[in-house]
C-alpha cells in the first residue's frame, strides 16, 4: 500500500502536461493519506525506503484547507492521524510492544517556488513550493513543532489535483516519551472549491451554456475575435480589406494595392508606351510574389504547436500537406524565410530558442517531403514581434505562429 502510493505519485508527475487555467484567489480542500517516520533518523530517503516501522496504520488520515491568498503566497490548515502497530513500529529507535496512536494539527505558510521562478506556460499543470509554519501533536500529552518542508502539486484538470508533501517537525523541547521530533510525509487529492473562471460562465440550470459575447454564432472558446461580431467562416472574426477596394483580403490577389472587383482586387493593367514596358514588368512581379507570400502566410496561421513545445498539433498536417505541394511546384531558385514566434509566457531567452525549434520543426517537415534545405532559411524571434496582445488566452495562441518570407525567386 505504501510503495503503491509513491508509485501513483511518480506516475502522476510524468503522465500529465496540460496548460491549466490558474485561479490564485480560490480555496483548495485536500484529501489523502500520511505517514509518520520518528524512528530517530534524520535521513529522509531511508524513511521512504524502511516503510514497516513508520505509523501508517489503518487510518491513516489527512485532510487540510488552503487559502491562495495571491500568485506567490498561500496559507494551509492541515490535521492528521495515524497509528504505529504494534512490534513492527519505531519511535526514537525503540520498538514498540504496544499500538501508539497519533495526532497532528498544522498551520503553514506556502511560498510557489514555480512562479516566483517563472516556470512558464508549458509547466503550468505543476506546482512546486516551500512551506513553514507551526504545529502541534500528541503522543502521550502532546508538544508544539516548527515545520518546514517541500511540496508538489500536479494538476490533472483546472480543479483537480494529486498533492504530495514532507515536512520536518521539530518540537521545542522534549519533555515527553516519544514526543521528539519527525517527518511527516502526505500524499492526496486536492479539490479546488468554487467554480473555476471558465466556469463561471457555462453553467446554466445544470448544462453547459457556450458563451458568444459578440453575438456572431461562434462561442468564445472557439472565436478568435471575441468581442467583434464576425464570420464563421473566418474563425468568428470579420472579413478584412485592407486596401478597401471592396473585395476581402482572402480573396484579393492584391491585398495591399486597391483595384478592381472585375481583376480579382487589382488594378487593371493600361497600355503603357514601349520606354515603360520594364516598368510595367517589374511591378507585375511585385504584385505577384505580394500574392504568393499572402498565399503562403494563409497556410502558415493554420500550423499550430502544442503547448510549451515544438511539436505539430495533429489539425496541422493537412496545412503541412498543402504548403508542401505549393513549394515543390515553385522554381528550386526561389527561395524563403520561415519565421517562429512564440508569446510572452516564460523566460525571454527559452522563448527564443522554442520559437527557432518551432521554425526548425517546419523546415525538417518540407524537407522531408522534397523540398530543398538550402532553399529554406530559418528564424526564432520567440516573443518580440506579437500580433495581439499577450493579456488574453486567444492574444497568446494567436502569438504562438510561424511565418512564412519570400526571400528571392
Amino acid at each position: 500500500m505504501k510503495k503503491l502510493i509513491i508509485i501513483l505519485f511518480l506516475a502522476s508527475l510524468s503522465g500529465f502536461s496540460q496548460e491549466r487555467t490558474n485561479n490564485f484567489d480560490e480555496w483548495t480542500f485536500k484529501f489523502g493519506v500520511n505517514m509518520v517516520d520518528s524512528r530517530g533518523n534524520r535521513n529522509v530517503v531511508s524513511g521512504i525506503t524502511q516503510l514497516e516501522q513508520n505509523a501508517f496504520g489503518s487510518i491513516p488520515l489527512t485532510l487540510g484547507l488552503e487559502k491562495r491568498l495571491n500568485k506567490n503566497f498561500g496559507l494551509t490548515i492541515q490535521g492528521s492521524l495515524n497509528s504505529w502497530e504494534e512490534l513492527e513500529g519505531v519511535i526514537d529507535g525503540v520498538l514498540l510492544k504496544q499500538k501508539e496512536r497519533y495526532y497532528a494539527l498544522d498551520i503553514n505558510g506556502k511560498v510557489y517556488l514555480n512562479q516566483l521562478l517563472n516556470f512558464g506556460e508549458g509547466l503550468s499543470f505543476l506546482d512546486l513550493y516551500g512551506n513553514a509554519g507551526l504545529g502541534y501533536f500528541v503522543i502521550n500529552r502532546g508538544t508544539f513543532t516548527y515545520n518546514y518542508g517541500v511540496g508538489a502539486s500536479v494538476w490533472l484538470t483546472d480543479r483537480l489535483g494529486l498533492d504530495f508533501n514532507t515536512t520536518v517537525k521539530s518540537v521545542f523541547s522534549e519533555t515527553e516519551m516519544f514526543e521528539s521530533g519527525h517527518f511527516l510525509y502526505s500524499f492526496g487529492l486536492l479539490v479546488q472549491l468554487g467554480r473555476t473562471k471558465s466556469s463561471k460562465q457555462e453553467m446554466t440550470n445544470g448544462s453547459e451554456l457556450r458563451k458568444d459575447s459578440d453575438s456572431d454564432g461562434v462561442p468564445d472558446d472557439k472565436d478568435y475575435c471575441v468581442n467583434t461580431p464576425g464570420s464563421p467562416m473566418n474563425n468568428g472574426c470579420p472579413f478584412v480589406d485592407s486596401d478597401k477596394d471592396g473585395v476581402v483580403d482572402s480573396a484579393d490577389h492584391c491585398p495591399q494595392i486597391k483595384g478592381d472587383l472585375t481583376n480579382h482586387g487589382c488594378p487593371t493593367a493600361t497600355k503603357k508606351p514601349v520606354e515603360n514596358k520594364i516598368i510595367e514588368t517589374v511591378n507585375d512581379t511585385k504584385l505577384q510574389l505580394e500574392k504568393k507570400n499572402s498565399d503562403l502566410n494563409a497556410l502558415a496561421r493554420g500550423i499550430k504547436f502544442e503547448s510549451g513545445n515544438y511539436n505539430f498539433t495533429q489539425d496541422t498536417y493537412p496545412y503541412l500537406l498543402d504548403l508542401s505541394r505549393i513549394l515543390s511546384s515553385e522554381p528550386n531558385s526561389m527561395r524563403f524565410k520561415i519565421i517562429g514566434h512564440t508569446d510572452s509566457s516564460g523566460s525571454y531567452e527559452a522563448n527564443r530558442k522554442l520559437s527557432y525549434m518551432r521554425a526548425s520543426a517546419v523546415r525538417n517537415y518540407l524537407v522531408d517531403s522534397g523540398i530543398l534545405k538550402d532553399r529554406i532559411d530559418i528564424e526564432g524571434l520567440g516573443e518580440a514581434e506579437p500580433i495581439e496582445t499577450n493579456l488574453t488566452k486567444e492574444g497568446r495562441s494567436k502569438n504562438r505562429r510561424v511565418e512564412i518570407k519570400i526571400l528571392s525567386n
